[in-house]
């Protein structure tokens, strides 16, 4: 059985404070979803709501365009390795073993 698999990022308009945003993060499998913080912050007015990452060629930007990327990599990693050992992965699963790891960082 395929298993449909999508990781997402966006702000969280509603704790903005004094224009800068928190950037959260989203898993999906199968319609269960999990969510977490990204432990990263962005000017509102950066965030690209389309694509789901920051706007531009600043500093600021790539930084955080990259540990996006990081971020997302690992949790691919993580699901890859739930799924060869289980039978079945929820998005709960895969953030427990992504956030268990950045705590141990």
């Amino acid at each position: 059985m395929r298993s449909t698999f999508k990781v997402l990022f966006y702000v969280n308009a509603s704790k903005e404070k004094n224009g800068i945003v928190p950037i959260m993060g989203r898993v999906t499998i199968n319609g269960s979803v999990a969510q977490f913080s990204c432990k990263r912050t962005i000017a509102k007015e950066l965030w690209d709501v389309k694509g789901n990452r920051a706007k531009g060629k600043s500093k600021e930007a790539r930084e955080i365009n990259l540990a996006l990327d990081n971020i997302k990599a690992q949790i691919i990693k993580h699901y890859q390795r739930l799924s060869d050992r289980e039978a079945y992965v929820t998005a709960e699963m895969v953030r427990n073993a992504y956030e268990a790891i950045k705590r141990n960082l």
